[in-house]
């Protein structure tokens, strides 16, 4: 074979394997950033949601449930990005704020209230999503729970009481759980099975108790100026392209720069610390784009 053929074919061999591993570190590196960062996010957003919500709601109102399964007077829903109360299941260990809509901007403040159901406590069919494993996972456990479990909802209206009748998986694609209804019921989803989007589980619980509205509440917002946290948002592509590209570009750069340096450790040096801002806006970018209920 010809010398100056296999040196090409060994360059290019290595250059090969060199992106292969780059390209292997950045997924694990996701994956980290997806499971953790995330997360971290969230329960920053939820923890400002609920110095929110402790300022509105009267203290211990989550403890109190007490009355008939009479559904509220039915308001208007306040709007996508509005906290509506707070969720509590203690089957599984949980408490998170709600949010109006089902976008990615909401969801990954927290569970979101699918907009045109019922809202909590009124009559119908209250819809509400939530991540399964990135974005503090708040449904993380759905598949724990069972039927009698309580779901305890409190608004700055009242403490709403439901105990969980069934769960189930079903299509993404299939609405039919979240269609309105003559009952007064609770929907839950999130995706199915965890890392995945490919079907959803369903939990269904009934109204069952229903606490004394609070005075004046119906005549007040649910939420005020200051709690309208997002709006409803769309995010680009783009992003993912341009950081993505300017990675590349940084990497290639670093490794021409590395074979002519008498100091390559300082080449390596400063590509990381340039290229790290750069591959956590990437990510960032990329964790927008995926499928929302990832």
């Amino acid at each position: 074979m010809n010398p100056r053929w296999q040196r090409r074919s060994a360059e290019w061999l290595r250059s090969t394997g060199q992106a292969l591993i780059a390209a292997g570190l950045l997924v694990l590196l996701f994956a980290g950033y997806q499971n953790w960062v995330t997360d971290a996010v969230q329960q920053n957003s939820q923890s400002k949601l609920l110095t929110i919500v402790h300022h509105t709601l009267p203290p211990g109102a989550t403890n109190r449930v007490i009355g008939p399964a009479t559904p509220l007077p039915t308001t208007t829903d306040p709007g996508v990005g509005h906290w509506l109360g707070v969720i509590s299941i203690p089957a599984i260990d949980l408490k998170q704020v709600i949010v109006d809509g089902t976008d990615k901007s909401q969801l990954q403040l927290g569970p979101g209230h699918y907009i045109g159901t019922a809202l909590p406590g009124e009559a119908g069919n209250v819809g509400i999503a939530g991540h399964r494993t990135t974005w503090g996972h708040p449904f993380r456990h759905l598949d724990l729970l069972q039927p009698g479990n309580q779901i305890i909802i409190t608004t700055p209206r009242a403490a709403i009481l439901y105990k969980v009748l069934w769960k189930k998986v079903v299509d993404p694609t299939d609405l039919s759980v979240v269609a309105p209804s003559k009952e007064n019921l609770l929907t839950l989803t999130t995706c199915n099975p965890p890392y995945s989007a490919a079907t959803r589980l369903v939990v269904r619980a009934q109204l069952v108790a229903v606490g004394k509205e609070r005075p004046g509440s119906q005549n007040q917002p649910w939420a005020d100026k200051t709690t309208i946290l997002t709006e409803q948002e769309h995010y680009p592509m783009w992003p993912t392209y341009v950081f993505g590209g300017l990675l590349a570009l940084l990497l290639v750069l670093a490794e021409r720069w590395r074979r002519i340096s008498a100091r390559p450790w300082l080449v390596v040096l400063g590509v990381l610390v340039v290229a790290t801002p750069v591959v956590l806006v990437w990510f960032n970018a990329i964790s927008h784009v995926l499928p929302a209920g990832i």
